[in-house]
């Protein structure tokens, strides 16, 4: 708490001496703008728009010239004007611009309303670079994956996900999962159209929806809107797309891809067809989207040529995904939005890598769904209601894809037996969510001001049985056994209640404000979670194109149920061996779990960043940045044995991550864009989180907790990638990244860790440029011309080694039987150049 008084404190300082700094003073004016905008035209969302740009141009007030975005609601405001006569522009991605006259007076606002039609293919739109690009109301750090990069940029697996690493600090860690600006995968938020859609158990995300139904992805690094929480470490926000008036069909990836071994084609690699169509029920009134979409996909393990059968280096992956939209257009001042998303999946010989072959891994198979009703009415007032309900079931097995019952072995070299975990657990969540908008109003500067509550009910319930392990040295010898007893029932649940409020105080049009308080409990922590935040975003120069943004907040994370149910999983019994593999060096210690106090309180941060954006020449924007988080009470384990053997869970991790940027994005060609940037992170905390050792993939090895650089620690990276439309509609769209390698650890034939973790080295310096280019095309069929897309993806182009795995045992023994890894300090299983087609057809 005193850290979150000192930063506001600075902040308020810094606000004072800009307020006093000569050439920064303002002028105030008494006149508002504010209005909303829609699109009904063909091909176009009945609903209203967010996140298009406004701008503001006055013949005599320099002071008035502005920009903002429309808000989630679709709504803008420019207050604090001094009369004039102005025009104002309605400019967004896709649709064309609309500019409406307006004479701006002291007396009540003017109401304006904007309608726009999307652009057409054969249309040529010149966009003016008057209007500054820089945001001036917008106080958190934030960054977007629009629509266009969703189609053009080369994605591996055509997933949302894939384009999140896009952004300034996120990296994909060693384990496959996202880190998002230096927070593990359970302390980030996912929502889908306002919809928590994380696996309650774990609290990691747990949805799959096909690419084509996706309108934006926006990462949300620190939020000072209250109406977000249950996270510590950044929210991912995902918005999907409606259905138009006109009917459209897109089919694509309808050609599998054969799977190559030795030469020859050995079945298929990969069959991912998906299919998307959308439309009105009755033009006006209600819309619908469609999106199907089937993966069987064949991943070869590279650390893995040498086996034999080839064909055993392979992962498998199936799934279908389904997506479906209903928008109801109920009057002028209502709009209600029906979704439902399936995405069962099944994953075979998960986490399969050079040591570890695939009778050792386990498989994973999910089923679920989410159902969500969303609606919005506008009263008479102007005032907004949002209210939400969702149900979400996410099931979950895992289970050892070999169908013997023998014992997992850690060798040195290589592991043997069957994977020695199997979960098989059921969970749902229902939610309801009221958000009430108050009509915007006057004091000292104009106010948009919101209160919400949100009330959730999370439960799960299944099984959780491990079978003994054994690690064994290069000899054979036996040299610790890990057995597991106890019941293998488990089940918790948890209801947890906010309320937040939040006002938006605009000074003045340079000067913006953020206010916002968000109260949390759940029937778990049973404490009173009280997070208060403020940012602001100020104009530094009289054309709007130098703004300085910040903020300082506090924030509550979900407590997952797995951790709550942690002391009714089974306990584990070890028994250390002499060098003889039969001689125990003591008698089986039996570490029973046990939750510290016998409670859990709820991990919280505080972070807090400052932002300078210029717009150094027309539509090219820099920015310089900072941002700094420390958690406090991360769920960490650690293995006592005196004065009695117990597997302790304290609400006492901490972690740390400081962030500086520098990003450059460059427009151009209406729908072309380049980004450049560069990061340089520092990532350190406890390495003995929850989820690591009982999570989906459980690691049977606890060691003594330590506080180190986390495993996805990447201090320097570099990242270009851009959109570029070139004539003959070609696009090409280029992915370059380099950032440091991630630390490792050392561990000898114990599997105990020699040295300190995670500082023994760090893998290469990873480098992959990925390149995707399409042309459109028009193919005549039965006398239509139906328009297509065919291109070429490329990954790993300069085939640079990126090793994923390394043999770090330092008691290994040099093998014959692989000729990757095959002896200390070795590195290897890069993944070398892919190349990979693309076509899609519409009609």
């Amino acid at each position: 708490m005193r850290l979150f008084q000192a930063l506001a404190y600075k902040r308020a300082g810094l606000l004072l001496t800009l307020l006093t700094v000569p050439g920064v003073a303002f002028a105030q004016g008494t006149g508002a703008i504010r209005g909303a905008v829609t699109t009904l035209g063909p091909d176009g969302v009945p609903v209203y728009l967010p996140g298009v740009q406004i701008a503001l141009r006055c013949e005599k007030a320099a002071d008035n010239a502005r920009t903002t975005v429309t808000d989630e609601t679709g709504r803008f405001s420019l207050p604090g004007l001094v009369p004039d006569k102005c025009s104002v522009t309605a400019t967004a991605e896709g649709f064309r611009s609309e500019t409406k006259p307006v004479v701006v007076t002291e007396k009540s606002p003017v109401e304006l309303s904007f309608k726009l039609s999307l652009t057409t293919v054969e249309e040529k739109v010149t966009v003016s670079g008057a209007a500054p690009l820089v945001d001036v109301t917008q106080t958190s750090p934030q960054e977007t994956i629009k629509s266009t990069t969703l189609e053009h940029a080369p994605l591996a697996n055509e997933r949302f996900t894939d384009t999140i690493p896009l952004l300034p600090g996120v990296v994909r860690g060693p384990d496959g999962l996202l880190n998002v600006k230096g927070a593990r995968a359970s302390q980030s938020g996912l929502l889908v159209n306002s919809t928590n859609v994380t696996d309650p158990v774990t609290g990691e995300y747990g949805i799959n929806l096909p690419i084509d139904v996706i309108q934006s992805v926006q990462v949300l690094a620190n939020p000072y809107d209250a109406q977000y929480g249950k996270f510590t470490g950044a929210i991912t926000t995902v918005q999907t797309r409606s259905g138009g008036d006109n009917f459209k069909v897109q089919f694509q990836n309808f050609i599998p891809r054969t799977r190559k071994r030795a030469g020859s084609i050995v079945g298929i690699e990969a069959a991912t067809p998906r299919l998307t169509f959308s439309g009105p029920v009755k033009k006006g009134k209600v819309y619908y989207l469609q999106s199907l979409e089937y993966r069987f996909i064949r991943t070869r393990v590279p650390g893995l040529r040498h086996l034999d059968p080839i064909l055993r280096s392979d992962t498998n992956l199936e799934s279908f995904d389904s997506h479906t939209q209903f928008d109801l257009e109920l009057g002028a001042t209502n709009h209600l939005v029906v979704s439902f998303s399936l995405f069962p999946q099944k994953l075979g010989f998960a986490n399969l890598n050079t040591f570890n072959p695939q009778e050792v891994t386990p498989n994973f198979r999910q089923r679920g769904f989410l159902i969500g009703i969303a609606g919005r009415k506008v009263f008479a007032n102007q005032s907004l209601l949002e209210s939400f309900f969702g149900v979400k079931k996410f099931d979950v097995d895992v289970f050892p894809a070999s169908s013997s019952s023998s014992v997992m072995i850690l060798r040195p070299e290589e592991n043997a037996g069957s994977y020695f975990n199997r979960q098989d657990r059921d969970s749902r969540r229902y939610e309801w969510q009221e958000v009430y908008h108050f009509r915007p109003f006057q004091a000292w500067g104009q106010h948009l001001a919101e209160i919400g509550i949100n009330v959730s009910h999370s439960s799960f319930e299944g099984l959780h049985a491990s079978n003994s392990v054994q690690v064994q040295r290069s000899n054979g010898s036996l040299a610790q056994l890990i057995e597991f007893v106890g019941p293998t029932p488990v089940e918790r649940a948890i209801t947890e209640t906010t309320f937040f409020v939040q006002d938006k105080w605009t000074l003045h049009p340079r000067l913006t404000l953020d206010f916002g308080l968000r109260y949390d409990r759940d029937t778990l922590g049973n404490n009173n979670n009280f997070a208060p935040r403020f940012g602001f975003s100020v104009a530094l120069t009289s054309d709007n194109r130098t703004v300085l943004r910040g903020g300082v907040g506090r924030f509550f994370d979900k407590i997952p149920l797995n951790v709550v149910a942690f002391e009714q999983l089974q306990s584990r019994r070890t028994t250390r061996f002499a060098a003889d593999g039969i001689t125990p060096l003591g008698p089986p210690l039996l570490f029973r779990n046990v939750i510290q106090g016998g409670h859990l309180d709820n991990p919280r941060s505080v972070a807090w960043n400052a932002e300078l954006d210029r717009e150094v020449a027309p539509n090219l924007v820099v920015r310089l940045s900072y941002q700094q988080r420390q958690s406090r009470r991360d769920f960490v384990l650690d293995p006592i044995e005196t004065p009695q053997p117990i597997l302790l869970l304290r609400s006492a991790g901490r972690s740390l991550y400081r962030e500086y940027q520098v990003t450059a994005r460059y427009q151009f060609q209406e729908k072309s864009q380049w980004v450049v940037s560069y990061v340089h992170t520092r990532a350190t905390g406890d390495l003995n989180d929850f989820n690591q050792f009982f999570g989906n993939f459980e690691n049977p090895i606890i060691r003594p907790n330590e506080r180190s650089l986390l495993p996805f620690d990447a201090p320097n990276r570099f990242l270009t990638w851009a959109d570029i439309q070139l004539p003959h509609d070609v696009v090409v769209s280029p992915v370059f990244e380099v950032h440091d390698g991630f630390p490792f650890s050392l561990v000898d034939a114990n599997h105990d860790f020699v040295g300190p973790r995670n500082r023994a080295g760090r893998f290469p310096t990873f480098a992959a440029l990925d390149l995707q280019v399409t042309k459109g095309l028009k193919i005549p069929v039965f006398g239509r011309k139906l328009k297509s897309r065919v291109g070429l993806k490329i990954f790993n182009l300069t085939d640079h080694f990126n090793p994923r795995d390394i043999q770090n045992n330092i008691d290994s023994s040099p093998v014959s039987f692989r000729q990757e890894c095959s002896q200390f300090g070795q590195l290897c299983s890069s993944v070398g150049r892919t190349f990979r087609g693309k076509f899609i057809l519409e009609f």
